[in-house]
């Protein structure tokens, strides 16, 4: 770590080169003061300064302390703990940038996620998305976070702003649902999916599921109550392909006219 590498974290120059000779190995505030030529008693003051600030921390070993640079996960979180103060970001949710316009987002916990994924579905019109793998105990995950009210509502929102579904789905996967949700739940998942692919349910032995839009991806794992957001970026087109491939590849069902069916509504 050079001290030029350290201009946006507000250092003084003391506390720059205190930080650089930690990241050097040197742990112990005697060492540290030799080094960088900076006083005993203000290392000990910057080395409570740092850690505070996230950077730093001690550890005691056979009676003997130590100082160390912090570990980067503490790191990445004071830093990005600055930023959502700064830019208003909520609570939940943890941004990662790729080399070009892509990037990762992480949202965590149920009021993060339920905020995601109602903007997501309010604020897309007029597209066609994918959706599924959703695995045998997804529903366990998504029923945790999601009333049934609330995922009627999601349901209502894609219908109303056009949003057509593409699904990969166990066989039997309308019948579970409607079994465990309700008839109203059925209504309104009715005209939601354009085209449904179903596999054999051996394929579904796990608690995720998956949309695809235009520009995003979406990983869930409701169960550990995270949501990964994938922004432009070739990990979207991958799975894209993927999906396209087992679609070309299982059989398709008439997920409306099932629907219609278990509501007792009469076809037309």
């Amino acid at each position: 770590m050079e001290t030029a590498d350290l201009s946006l974290l507000g250092l003084s120059r003391k506390e720059e080169k205190v930080l650089v000779a930690l990241q050097d190995d040197l742990d112990t505030p005697l060492a540290l003061s030799r080094e960088t030529k900076v006083s005993r008693t203000a290392v000990y003051a910057i080395l409570q300064q740092l850690k505070k600030r996230g950077l730093a921390h001690s550890r005691i070993s056979d009676g003997r302390k130590s100082w160390h640079v912090a570990a980067e996960r503490d790191i990445e979180e004071g830093l990005y703990a600055a930023k959502r103060a700064l830019l208003k970001i909520p609570e939940g949710r943890e941004e990662v940038h790729g080399a070009s316009d892509s990037m990762v987002v992480v949202h965590r916990g149920v009021e993060a996620i339920k905020k995601r994924m109602f903007d997501l579905f309010s604020s897309t019109n007029n597209e066609r998305f994918f959706w599924g793998f959703q695995g045998d105990t997804s529903t366990i995950g998504w029923n945790k976070i999601f009333s049934v009210a609330e995922t009627n509502r999601i349901n209502r929102q894609i219908k109303e702003h056009r949003l057509i579904a593409q699904a990969i789905l166990p066989k039997g996967w309308f019948e579970a649902q409607t079994k465990l949700l309700g008839v109203e739940w059925a209504k309104d998942f009715e005209g939601r999916t354009a085209r449904v692919n179903v596999l054999d349910s051996k394929y579904f032995k796990h608690g995720g599921q998956i949309f695809i839009l235009q520009n995003a991806l979406f990983l869930f794992a409701l169960n550990e109550g995270i949501v990964i957001e994938v922004r432009n970026s070739e990990i979207q087109r991958m799975i894209k392909s993927i999906f396209e491939f087992i679609q070309e590849n299982s059989d398709i069902i008439d997920a409306n006219a099932t629907l219609r069916r278990l509501t007792g509504k009469k076809g037309t």
